[in-house]
């Protein structure tokens, strides 16, 4: 059986699969037991999610564990999704990452920003 902590960071994980399926993703949860820990929810190539349900948070072993799975499954990014108390939705939930990796997105928005000017008329 397992341990209502598990259960709890399960329910999380299943959460955050519908809500990115909402989007066209087709996300799914990491099976248990895998030799090389590449994050909690697969099917996004390049990005390791990793998703949370605590009460109490550990940035450091959290950014620890994100940089170990994105060498991993040599991503090219990852993000911890953070469930927040009483929020059921986890599009109300907290999405974060090491600065180093939000740095690393920019170059991409901007590109995103500048085609998407090129278009209005």
């Amino acid at each position: 059986m397992t341990s209502p902590q598990k259960r709890k960071g399960h329910a999380a994980e299943r959460a955050v699969v519908k809500w990115l399926r909402t989007y066209g993703f087709k996300a799914n949860r990491v099976q248990a037991g895998r030799p090389d820990d590449q994050g909690d929810i697969e099917g996004l190539p390049g990005v390791v999610i990793e998703v949370k349900d605590r009460k109490q948070h550990n940035f450091e072993e959290y950014f620890t564990q994100l940089r170990r799975q994105i060498q991993a499954k040599d991503a090219w990014t990852g993000v911890i999704i953070l469930k927040r108390r009483g929020q059921t939705d986890p599009a109300d939930w907290i999405a974060c990452m090491p600065a180093y990796e939000w740095i690393a997105l920019l170059p991409h928005w901007t590109q995103m920003r500048d085609k998407e000017r090129d278009v209005q008329p």
